[in-house]
């Protein structure tokens, strides 16, 4: 019997397994198993050099069933004596097999690669994605507990710190209008900027739902009194601004909006539109009639100024125009007309047929 490290091995189980680490050192065979895998590495990473082996089974495709000889005289323990003598080959000389260090490492390297062979490590849950899965879910089933979400977003916000984060993660997961609503509700209860609320939330859902602006216009007009100087001087001008966007075909909107508030805030939008108009195109027509007539007869002379110049300068390429021409008949009921009638009478000469028939009769009623 001969000896190899702790293991033991008689004359025709040396030369079996001298043959199958030289055909796996030659990569001569597939890595199909973990047991290959090491034994490829054991003849790779041994100062073995080529060994002399008979002829009989030469061919590359027994491999396999070199391999299970090998499993079936393997040792499967080691011997209980231990010898710490050198290994004397009969057919080749092999020098310096770490069995026991070539054997821990490479075992160790494919069992954190084979991970069905280690049992799985559980994974830590992220605390974050787990509030806003719970903020999502209360939104989306429309039941839920006002207060209680309002904890849950309270909590998160103070965890993060950031609610343009937060608003991030649970917008594109919201599916329905009501949903919408009551988060801007709960971000309004937690003070957030209304800033924030108007860009992050309103506007965006404002852009994905132009062809049906119900839900936008009944929770806005809701919670526009939390913030209603934001919402006139920016917010609301912005929408007005845009000749495309569906609140200036549809004025009616804005009204519903603005209802719950009063006359001076309808002044206060006047004010930021005109101060957004360098000049009078046919879409802005309307908005400013909308904006006067809602403004009922309490426009301060600045007002005044900014929006006769504006007439004046528009005077010529609206002369044929009806809205121009009640937009002008509206100015004329909401100003003192003593200070600024020669400007009117100006604008007037201007007009042609019914628009000029129209503001003649107006100041008319006015006088």
């Amino acid at each position: 019997m001969e000896t190899w490290g702790n293991w033991t091995f008689n004359n025709e189980n040396e030369d079996l397994l001298a043959k199958v680490l030289n055909k796996f050192a030659s990569n001569q065979c597939s890595l199909d198993t973990p047991k290959k895998v090491l034994l490829s590495s054991l003849a790779a990473s041994s100062k073995t050099v080529q060994v002399e082996i008979s002829s009989s089974s030469s061919d590359d495709s027994d491999i396999d069933g070199d391999f299970n000889a090998v499993q079936t005289f393997y040792p499967n323990k080691s011997s209980t004596g231990i010898s710490n003598g050198e290994f004397k080959s009969t057919t080749a000389v092999v020098k310096d097999l770490q069995l026991q260090s070539v054997c821990t490492g490479v075992t160790s390297r494919h069992f954190d690669e084979e991970s069905p062979f280690l049992s799985s490590q559980p994974q830590v849950e992220d605390p974050h994605e787990n509030a806003i899965k719970q903020i999502v879910e209360m939104l989306n089933a429309g039941d839920y507990d006002a207060e209680e979400l309002f904890s849950v977003l309270q909590i998160e916000l103070r965890n993060r710190k950031d609610v343009s984060e937060i608003i991030g993660d649970v917008w594109p997961e919201i599916v329905t209008d009501n949903a919408r609503h009551g988060f801007c509700e709960t971000l309004v209860k937690i003070d957030v900027k209304p800033q924030i609320i108007c860009e992050q939330i309103y506007l965006p859902w404002f852009e994905i739902r132009e062809s049906n602006l119900t839900g936008f216009v009944e929770s806005l007009s809701k919670l526009i009194v939390h913030f209603p100087e934001y919402a006139c001087k920016f917010f609301l001008v912005k929408l007005l601004k845009d000749r495309e966007s569906i609140l200036v075909k549809h004025l009616n909107w804005l009204v519903k909006i603005m209802q719950s508030l009063d006359q001076q805030h309808w002044c206060i939008l006047l004010n930021e539109y005109i101060n957004h108009c360098d000049d009078l195109d046919q879409y802005q027509v309307p908005v400013l009639l909308h904006l006067v007539n809602n403004c009922q007869k309490i426009l301060n002379n600045g007002d005044t100024e900014r929006l006769i110049g504006l007439c004046r300068n528009a005077a010529s390429k609206h002369s044929t125009n009806r809205d121009f021409g009640l937009l002008l008949v509206s100015v004329i009921g909401a100003i003192d007309l003593d200070k600024f009638l020669p400007e009117i009478t100006t604008i007037c000469e201007q007009l042609k047929g019914v628009s000029k028939f129209l503001i003649m009769k107006a100041l008319k009623d006015k006088k």
